[in-house]
């Protein structure tokens, strides 16, 4: 459990200014990363935000889905998240590889950038797969690699020379090696793919945004 409580650690130092944070590492382009992921999200009755941090995704979840339930396992995050105050939206503090939910729960989940922090990444996918209804969607936005072998080389630079020195700033040690590793560490593109259909997901695509260095996944149970 130590990956596991080392990415807790790092979200609960710094959940106040998480969304700035993420906003910068992405170069700015976050909102955009997640515009393109909530335009591919069908309206429903109830949506699993997991790994919901600070609630970024509330308010325009809000708008397509009855009931929006928000699961982290910060506790820091949760209370950040909640003053959102979005009255649809129901906080969960649990685990993502044991999540607190009956079989076929949720028409829809969605998971921005915290897939790649889960200890288990199959263990997180199966209970996933375990809480949707049939025929319901996944949609997975995660920081990637660029394929393009230059683009690589230049995007592992900028990690290794801006994410890991602010990293530095931030925490300690094991803290902004962790951001740096967990990108390193996730199986990007195809072998998620491949993952997702190990579990039993069909219809699985993805797509690169920004040259490749975010990715958004979709798949259906």
């Amino acid at each position: 459990m130590e990956g596991q409580k080392i990415s807790v650690a790092v979200f609960d130092k710094i959940a106040d200014r998480y969304e700035a944070i993420a906003k910068f590492l992405s170069l700015g382009i976050l909102p955009l990363w997640l515009k393109r992921l909530l335009k591919g999200v069908e309206r429903g009755e109830k949506v699993l935000d997991l790994a919901c941090g600070s609630g970024i995704l509330f308010g325009e979840l809000s708008k397509k889905f009855n009931t929006v339930v928000g699961l982290d396992y910060s506790l820091p995050m949760l209370l950040v998240a909640k003053e959102k105050r979005i009255p649809n939206a129901y906080l969960v503090r649990g685990d993502a590889l044991k999540l607190p939910f009956k079989g076929e729960t949720f028409d829809t989940v969605v998971v921005s950038l915290g897939l790649r922090h889960f200890e288990d990444t199959e263990s997180s996918l199966r209970e996933i797969f375990r809480v949707l209804k049939k025929g319901g969607t996944l949609h997975i936005l995660e920081v990637g690699i660029p394929q393009n072998p230059l683009l690589e080389k230049i995007f592992l630079l900028f990690l290794k020379a801006v994410v890991l020195p602010l990293g530095k700033i931030l925490s300690r040690e094991e803290v902004f090696e962790h951001l740096f590793g967990s990108i390193v560490r996730f199986p990007h593109g195809d072998k998620l793919l491949r993952l997702l259909k190990e579990v039993g997901f069909e219809e699985a695509t993805y797509e690169g945004v920004t040259f490749g260095i975010a990715y958004i996944y979709r798949a259906k149970k």
